[in-house]
Formats: structure tokens, C-alpha cells, sequence
């Protein structure tokens, strides 16, 4: 009798883990056959049955990971419930996670597992992933490997899975912490890493091969079974996806594109009907077309021939698709289309809102400002959707060093509505102080940028005044080449207050990830206390996960620390999340360029 169903990496998900402190047993040779002993778990005499379990339950830790495979995978129904039952006995030491010579912070994450909710121990295991020098990763491979909970072990297992990147420097120390953790694990996921491994070793093409066809022996093991556990559903889902993800990346990177756009199909169609609100295919499609699979596009039209007429998020995803596969007449008019369907709906400037930041993200950045400018030009925007809309718009400028014109943008944000009153401060509770200050700070960027450092001292001693916390003017007022040392010391002052203010903030909201970034962002670039801004960097991602901005921040607390490596690894970790960023690419050649230095 096997069980089946499909079901997502909502990395917050049930996991149900059970974890101890205590030293697992090591793998020992024994002389009893223990695959032949599960397989009895099923046996029709019930003497032989019975047996077979006492000889396993006395094996205690050289059973468990036969008996964790069997639990989680077993299409006997009897061997499988006998398994779960056997692992809910076994001893806890022989289950147990953590080590003796774990890090403080892995002892500390790993001990805050067994009693956090589901949504906790989501993020604890974010938490492992995202530790310093990788130092969390053996453990969950550990937890892949150990823990009761298939979900727990699922979860784990689709993290590690989704950090291998074809030619990533990093990967190969990586590799070598899950393998330790996952050991000779039996499980579909353990199985699935280590042919991954193999894979992102193997240089010929025969091993490569072995490698993908053991992944997707393992890949075909979980999906013919359900979690047997409180995973759900969407969670379920989600992991599988990545699974095949990783199946993808294998092929394209084994020149073996024909199979490639065959595993994408099977990806795309595990989606769901792209119609479907929750439906993850057009999230997909741009996934594969950022990933060296931009032909999937057609499988798409062929498939859902009226998608790309039905919605212009959907027209824009094709559109990227054509780009990326080097049409660009298509892709233009597809995005033109998507752009006249907005016009005259409703919300319509709201809708623009959400597609423009989408766009940016995905790196169309000319389709972009045409969504931004239409927000703007519109007399029909509302007054929130304006200021929202300028907001981000000034900042990919300047993040595309267009500086004098997101200058603009800011003061047409600070001057739209003047005759209403103050419109911003209404819509987002803003300082308008604070967008004053910023628009100065641009418009010092620009004269930089033409070499007029004379009007980059003023507009920044301009910027400062009109807002004493603006981290980025303080930052370049401290940095001014041509300050005497009077001029340094008091933009030291300067800097020294503006951190005493935003600390103040922070004790008074602790749960505010804004301030733990400005504070941590201010120093790293200046001076002070560089100890406690790499602390307050990291509380800023342990309450936002993987936001790329805030790893930036612990990049530089990284570098002014003199940890360049560690400012490598977590700059490239924020270029993954955010590739089309300029400032953070620019960023990570500068801590590359110091790490090739002698």
C-alpha cells in the first residue's frame, strides 16, 4: 500500500523536531542485517514481525537510519507504521542534533528547536543556514539525516538544496559540511544531496550523468510518498519544486538541455493552472529564464496559449522570457501590451505600483521607469500611491547611479500636492525633512559624479542639516576627501549623536528591523562601535531573513572588522537574492578586488 499526494519550501512550515544535546552513536558495524530486519517489520507471521522489531529497537542508533528511511518511505504500510513507531522509541541520544564542539551560536539556535512553534523553528533553521562562516550547515544536514519529523528533515534538506549554484567558490566547503551532517542517510532527501554533491564534483560527463540519474531516483522515492507527518500541503509542495529545481540546474549545467526543458515542463505543470491566484508558474518561468532556461517560454504559450493575454504581470513575465532569450522585437511588444493593459482600470496607478517594483527586480528596469513615469505623470494617482511610487523610483535610480534624476523625482514628491498641505507626511508618516535630506544626498552624488566637489561638500553639509540621522550624508560628509582634520572630527561628533539617536529608537522599538540596520550601516562606514553594529546587523536579519539589503550592512560591518572573506560570502549572498542590484554588484567587486590583494 503506498501513499501519495502533492503537496511546498514555506520555510516556515510544521516541522515537529525533536532535538537533544546529548552525542548520537556513531555508525558501527553490526552483525545483524538491518535492511533484512525492516523488511521483516512487514513479514506475514506475526513471531517473525515481532522479533525483528525487538532485534532493531536493541540495535537503538545503528538502526536509525534504516528505520527513519522506512518510516518516511516504506509503501508497506505495516513496515512504515512499525518504523514510526520504532523511531518514537528509539533513545534520544541516538537522535540527537546538536554536539558537544558545536559554535555557541549553533548550540544556542540548535537548543531552541524542540519547544519553538512551527513558524520558529521555520526560521531557525533560516537562522542555521545564515550563521557565519557556514557554521550552521552541517547541522542541518545533521537534521536531515536525524531528525523525527520528515517535514523537519524535508525542510532542512530543500534549504541546502537551493544553495547550490553552478560555479559558486563557496559550494565546495559547503558540500563538504552537508555531507558530514547527512553521513550514509537513507532518506529520499539525504540521497538527493549527496548525488547533488557528486554532481558538483564530477568533471566528466559519464559521473555527471550517474549523479543526475541518482537524484532522480532519490527525487521519485519522496514523491511517491507523503510526509507520513504534519507537513502541509503547500510546504510540501514548495520542497518538491525545489528538488526538481535542482534537477534543472543539473541538466542545463550538463549540457543536457533538450532533458532540461523537459524537467522544466514537469516543473511548470506541477505549478498548478496558472489562472489560479496562488499558482506558482509564472514565478517559475522567471525563475527558469533567470536560469539559463529563458525557452521555456514556449512551452508555456503552447500550453497556456491565453495566459499571456489574460494579466500584465503575466504578458511582462513572457516578455522577460523573449528578452532573455535574445527577441527583443517580441519581447517589446509584449510589454507594450502589458503596459496598455493597466491603462483605465481602477487601480490602475496601484497595479503599476506592484508591477514596476516586480520589474525591478527581475532587472527590466526600461519597463520599469515606464511604469514609474506613468504612476507620476497621472493627475489620477492617489496620494499615497504618488509618494510610494517616487520613493522607489528615486532609489533605482540611484541605485543606477542616475543621481540627478532621482534628485528630481524627490523634489517633485516633496512639492506634489503643496497647495493640500503636506501629502506625505499624511500618506507614509514620513519626515519630510528626511526626503529633503535625501534628495540633497543625490543631487551630491551627481556633482561628485561630474567632479564639482565643491558643490558635493555644500549639498552634503546641506543634506545633514536638513535631517542630522540621514546615515548615507553623514557617511559621505565623514568621507569627504579634502576634510581638514577639524572638519573630520566634527562630522565624527555628527556621526557619534546621529548613532546615540537611532540606539535611543531602537530600546524604545525593539521589533523594528530599520534602525538595527541604520545604526549597524552608519558605523560600519564610519567609526564607533563596530562590535555592537555587527550585533545589531545580525538581529536585523534574524527578524528579516535573508533581506539583501541588511546582509550589505553585515557585509561592510564584515570588511571594516577586516574580515574580507566573510564580506565576500555574505555579499554574494545578497547579489543571489538581489542580482539585478547595482549597488550591491558594485559592492561585492570592492570586497573581491581587497581579497586579491596581497
Amino acid at each position: 500500500m503506498r501513499s501519495a499526494h502533492g503537496s511546498s519550501l514555506l520555510l516556515a512550515a510544521s516541522l515537529g523536531m525533536i532535538v537533544c544535546a546529548a552525542v548520537p552513536a556513531a555508525d558501527v558495524p553490526v552483525a545483524d542485517d538491518v535492511a533484512a530486519l525492516v523488511a521483516q517489520l512487514g513479514d506475514a507471521d506475526y513471531a517473525i514481525r515481532e522479533t525483528a522489531a525487538t532485534r532493531l529497537a536493541a540495535l537503538g542508533a545503528a538502526a536509525a537510519d534504516a528505520l527513519l528511511a522506512a518510516a518516511e518511505t516504506s509503501a508497506d504500510i505495516e513496515v512504515a507504521l512499525r518504523a514510526r513507531w520504532l523511531v518514537r522509541e528509539l533513545p534520544a541520544d541516538s537522535l540527537a542534533i546538536g554536539r558537544p564542539g558545536d559554535p555557541p551560536a549553533v548550540a544556542a539556535l540548535v537548543g531552541k528547536l524542540a519547544g519553538g512553534s512551527a513558524a520558529g523553528r521555520g526560521g531557525i533553521l533560516q537562522r542555521l543556514l545564515r550563521l557565519d562562516d557556514d557554521a550552521g550547515i552541517e547541522t542541518l544536514g545533521r537534521i536531515v539525516r536525524l531528525d523525527r519529523s520528515a517535514a523537519g528533515s524535508r525542510t532542512a534538506a530543500a534549504l541546502l538544496i537551493d544553495e547550490w549554484q553552478p560555479g559558486d567558490p563557496h559550494w565546495p566547503d559547503i558540500a563538504e559540511r552537508i555531507a558530514s551532517g547527512i553521513g550514509m542517510s537513507s532518506r529520499p532527501t539525504a540521497a538527493y544531496l549527496r548525488a547533488l554533491i557528486e554532481f558538483s564534483r564530477s568533471d566528466s560527463a559519464a559521473d555527471r550523468d550517474a549523479a543526475i540519474a541518482a537524484a532522480r531516483a532519490a527525487f521519485a522515492r519522496l514523491e511517491a510518498t507523503a510526509p507520513g507527518d504534519s507537513t502541509s500541503e503547500p510546504v510540501e509542495a514548495v520542497i518538491r519544486r525545489t528538488l526538481r529545481r535542482g534537477l534543472v540546474q543539473m541538466l542545463v549545467a550538463a549540457d543536457r538541455r533538450d532533458d532540461a526543458v523537459a524537467e522544466a515542463d514537469r516543473l511548470l505543470v506541477s505549478g498548478g493552472r496558472p489562472e489560479a491566484d496562488d499558482s506558482p508558474v509564472l514565478a517559475e518561468l522567471v525563475w527558469l529564464a533567470e536560469h539559463g532556461l529563458p525557452e521555456t517560454v514556449r512551452l508555456v504559450d503552447r500550453r497556456w496559449p491565453q495566459l499571456a493575454q489574460s494579466d500584465a504581470v503575466a504578458m511582462y513575465v513572457t516578455a522577460l522570457a523573449w528578452r532573455r532569450l535574445g527577441d527583443e522585437p517580441e519581447a517589446r511588444r509584449r510589454a507594450a501590451l502589458a503596459f496598455e493593459k493597466t491603462a483605465g482600470i481602477d487601480d490602475a496607478a496601484d497595479r503599476r505600483n506592484e508591477i514596476a517594483r516586480m520589474l525591478v527586480r527581475w532587472g527590466a528596469g526600461d519597463w520599469a521607469t515606464r511604469e514609474y513615469e506613468a504612476i507620476l505623470g497621472s493627475p489620477a494617482t492617489p496620494e499615497e500611491t504618488f509618494a510610494t511610487a517616487a520613493l522607489m523610483f528615486g532609489e533605482f535610480l540611484h541605485d543606477h547611479e542616475d543621481h540627478a534624476r532621482a534628485a528630481d523625482v524627490y523634489r517633485q514628491l516633496l512639492t506634489h500636492g503643496a497647495a493640500d498641505g503636506d501629502p506625505l507626511r499624511r500618506a507614509l508618516e514620513m519626515e519630510l525633512s528626511s526626503v529633503r535630506s535625501r534628495m540633497l544626498y543625490f543631487e551630491s552624488c551627481a556633482a561628485m559624479a561630474r567632479g564639482d566637489m565643491a558643490a558635493r561638500r555644500r549639498l552634503v553639509e546641506e543634506a545633514v542639516e536638513a535631517y542630522p540621522k540621514d546615515v548615507d550624508a553623514l557617511i559621505a560628509l565623514y568621507r569627504l576627501p579634502d576634510n581638514t582634520p577639524a572638519q573630520r572630527a566634527a562630522a565624527a561628533a555628527q556621526i557619534a549623536r546621529a548613532a546615540e539617536q537611532i540606539d535611543a529608537e531602537i530600546q524604545a522599538l525593539p521589533d523594528e528591523t530599520k534602525g538595527y540596520n541604520e545604526y549597524a550601516w552608519l558605523i560600519a562606514n564610519t567609526e564607533g562601535d563596530l562590535e555592537k553594529a555587527t550585533r545589531y546587523s545580525r538581529l536585523s536579519l534574524e527578524k528579516s531573513t535573508d533581506n539583501s539589503s541588511f546582509l550589505d550592512t553585515l557585509a561592510h560591518c564584515h570588511a571594516a572588522a577586516g574580515r574580507i572573506p566573510a564580506a565576500v560570502r555574505t555579499q554574494s549572498l545578497a547579489r543571489r537574492l538581489e542580482p539585478h542590484g547595482q549597488t550591491i554588484a558594485r559592492n561585492l567587486e570592492r570586497f573581491r578586488s581587497q581579497l586579491q590583494k596581497p
